[in-house]
């Protein structure tokens, strides 16, 4: 491996290592709010898939929290609570897993196809019409001129293509298949069902982008830091999630009896 190909591939162990991080757990749905809403921005507007996705992440996070509270409040008139909660802890698990491979995959197309340095993989890792639509993304961006509508659109679909095909939907389904067979079916349905969700995206699409924007940054989900200055929050996340990394490694090292004679 000559010095250019391995500086490339640090750069991607690098990129892999963060898009892990800020996709976070399954239960991180507000961080991953966070994160796309940062694409939205740093797209200047364009990358109208990010801001969707980071709205269908906090609705996600709110109907499982409504269910739960649900579950508190008269769960134990069903005499079957307990099933009904292992069941509603599998749904989660399933949709929020789900979204973090969906911000996962997101993230890291976004950033492959905008770094220099990481062009070539890009256009071997991307499918061409997503490359191009990312590539016009970016050129407009760093240029600070309009868009093509269907450029956008383009991007929605290819972007959306390349995530649906990270879900486990097998896990998805046998989730729902459990919760149906509890009283929390037919809420649960209502809040987080496919339709439902669909629903909510399309009609997310017949308004403007400032509009759903202002709607995400007064989130009260949201801290408030993130409120007073996205860009600033997702920078201090970012550092954070980094100095986790080191300090994880720091201790593997340490549980490695050799670890310290092998750095010397």
């Amino acid at each position: 491996m000559d010095i250019l190909a391995a500086h490339r591939h640090g750069l991607i162990e690098q990129l892999d290592e963060e898009v892990s991080a800020l996709a976070g757990r399954a239960g991180d749905h507000a961080q991953r709010a966070m994160v796309l809403h940062h694409l939205y921005d740093h797209s200047r507007g364009l990358f109208g898939w990010a801001l969707a996705e980071a709205r269908q992440e906090l609705r996600i996070a709110s109907g499982i929290a409504a269910l739960g509270r649900g579950l508190e409040r008269w769960g134990w008139l069903t005499g079957r609570s307990e099933r009904a909660r292992e069941a509603l802890d599998s749904l989660a698990q399933a949709l929020g897993r789900a979204g973090a491979a969906r911000t996962a995959a997101g993230y890291r197309a976004y950033r492959l196809s905008g770094t220099a340095a990481l062009r070539g993989e890009a256009e071997e890792q991307l499918s061409n019409e997503l490359f191009a639509a990312l590539d016009e993304c970016h050129r407009a961006r760093r240029l600070g001129v309009e868009c093509a509508v269907d450029v956008g659109s383009a991007l929605a679909s290819e972007i959306e293509r390349l995530c649906s095909d990270t879900s486990d939907r097998r896990a998805i389904d046998a989730a729902w298949l459990a919760i149906d067979s509890t009283a929390l079916g037919r809420r649960a349905r209502r809040l987080l069902g496919d339709q439902r969700l669909a629903r909510m995206r399309e009609r997310d699409e017949r308004r403007s982008g400032a509009s759903l924007e202002a709607e995400l940054r007064n989130n009260p989900a949201l801290p408030a830091t993130f409120r007073a200055n996205p860009a600033q929050h997702f920078y201090a996340l970012q550092q954070v999630l980094r100095e986790r990394r080191r300090q994880q490694w720091r201790e593997e090292c340490d549980r490695e009896p050799d670890a310290f004679e092998l750095a010397a």
